[in-house]
């Protein structure tokens, strides 16, 4: 069973912080380092997750923006929103590489299909075949 908190862990933009590094780090000490090295502040390791901290972002070093928009709805996620999918959420290829940006309007799609719950039980595939797997034309990304 999914506990609350757990699934408190996962933003209002769907990413899911939960299995964000920035929020696993205290256990992987050289992670931690070299966040803190890449210029996040070591007060704000772990990140406690979006909600928690109500979107004042490690990364950005200020409120986000897209937060600041869904905090001013009575939503739980922003698929929910009127204006979905919006500029907020648009992909860009901007350090795709590296920020889970692109994955947020699928995880959204996933979550808005399937519930949160099921989104939670694939969440980690989802990132490692956004990060790892390999663009098979007209079938998507595969792990080969």
């Amino acid at each position: 069973m999914i506990t609350e908190d757990r699934l408190a862990m996962v933003a209002p933009c769907g990413i899911d912080c939960g299995i964000c590094e920035m929020h696993s780090c205290e256990e992987n000490s050289p992670l931690y380092n070299r966040l803190i090295e890449r210029g996040i502040p070591k007060e704000s390791l772990p990140c406690k997750g979006c909600r928690s901290i109500d979107g004042m972002c490690p990364v950005i070093k200020a409120k986000c923006e897209t937060f600041i928009c869904w905090a001013g709805r009575d939503i739980s996620f922003c698929f929910e929103c009127d204006e979905f999918p919006c500029i907020r959420l648009h992909p860009a290829a901007d350090r795709a590489e590296i920020l889970p940006h692109n994955m947020k309007v699928y995880n959204l799609c996933t979550i808005k299909k399937s519930g949160i719950e099921d989104f939670l039980s694939q969440s980690a595939d989802i990132k490692l075949r956004y990060f790892k797997g390999k663009i098979h034309v007209g079938n998507g990304p595969g792990m080969q």
